[in-house]
């Protein structure tokens, strides 16, 4: 019998790649935080790379929200959530909440928003390889969201990216003035541009999420994955009282709110948490949190679920 030599080594190191590649996450070993820094980190997202993770996040210096130098989308390097590598900001000063890194006609494209400077736009950064993202001025997208009549206040934010086929989803939020602030909405637009030019927006008229009893101040930063048929949301309800829920739908348009996602409190997020973040891992899905701590800083912490529904934080590690 002839053994096509080559064929046979591709194989084997395209076999290699992929055990290494759906090797899970070790969370046993791992404590809540799991990062903490001098910086405050806010909104997390996660691409799973080869050989490790790259974890985007809000890098907010300081304590002045108002000052534009504070603010810088972030990246660092981890294979494990132990050790971390290669911190950088990858954007210009003034932008904020990454949202899903995807895969969108051959490259790869990380949505955040401008901040805090008004009016707050959607923006983008793009990367050939998805391991290296060039500090470019970051290109804007679907002004359109900022002139909804339902988002009084003008601004668009949290921006989340799904891909469904040839249709590129974009969930973000608009604003409104209630008596004591603003109030948080959800709006949805689509796309089959490659370059992101031409959007349709499926909520005009009205929110895809609004206010509601447990959240008269709206809703904000969701994650969104797919679950067998069923795709799932899972954001940060209510701002004041913030807490998680989640919601369902057949399709990315048609959604059923579920209600809240019972998570007990642990000393790095005594005071708040929300912004979640979901992959899945070969084994499980992992949400990565962000919560505030009685120190008043942001730091990073890790949940499991066999189902994307059912959550469990990962122990709380004494001295971190």
């Amino acid at each position: 019998m002839r053994v096509n030599v080559a064929v046979l080594v591709v194989s084997l190191i395209t076999a290699a790649w992929c055990a290494h590649l759906c090797t899970a996450l070790e969370v046993a070993r791992l404590g809540n935080p799991i990062w903490r820094r001098a910086d405050n980190l806010r909104d997390p997202a996660v691409l799973r790379l080869d050989d490790g993770y790259l974890l985007f996040y809000t890098r907010f210096s300081g304590s002045d929200w108002s000052q534009t130098n504070n603010w810088a989308v972030a990246v660092v390097f981890t294979r494990d959530f132990v050790t971390f590598e290669n911190d950088h900001d990858i954007t210009p000063k003034g932008y904020g909440s990454p949202g899903d890194p995807i895969r969108w006609h051959g490259r790869y494209l990380l949505p955040y928003q401008s901040y805090p400077n008004r009016p707050n736009r959607l923006c983008y950064s793009e990367s050939t390889d998805g391991r290296t993202w060039p500090s470019a001025r970051p290109r804007s997208f679907l002004p359109e969201a900022n002139r909804l009549a339902w988002n009084t206040l003008k601004r668009a934010i949290d921006p989340c990216f799904v891909v469904d086929g040839d249709t590129l989803h974009c969930f973000f939020v608009g604003s409104c003035k209630i008596s004591n602030g603003h109030a948080n909405l959800l709006g949805h637009a689509v796309t089959t541009d490659k370059d992101l030019r031409e959007w349709r927006i499926l909520t005009t008229d009205a929110p895809l999420i609004g206010r509601g009893e447990r959240a008269p101040d709206g809703v904000e930063n969701i994650t969104v994955f797919k679950t067998g048929q069923v795709w799932t949301m899972i954001y940060s309800e209510g701002m004041k009282n913030q807490h998680l829920a989640y919601a369902q739908s057949p399709d990315l348009v048609r959604w059923t709110l579920k209600g809240p996602i019972d998570v007990p409190r642990q000393t790095w997020m005594h005071r708040r948490y929300g912004a979640p973040f979901v992959w899945r891992e070969p084994d499980q899905w992992v949400m990565i949190l962000m919560g505030r701590g009685k120190d008043n800083r942001t730091t990073f912490g890790l949940l499991t679920s066999p189902d994307g529904i059912r959550w469990t934080l990962l122990p709380e590690r004494a001295g971190k």
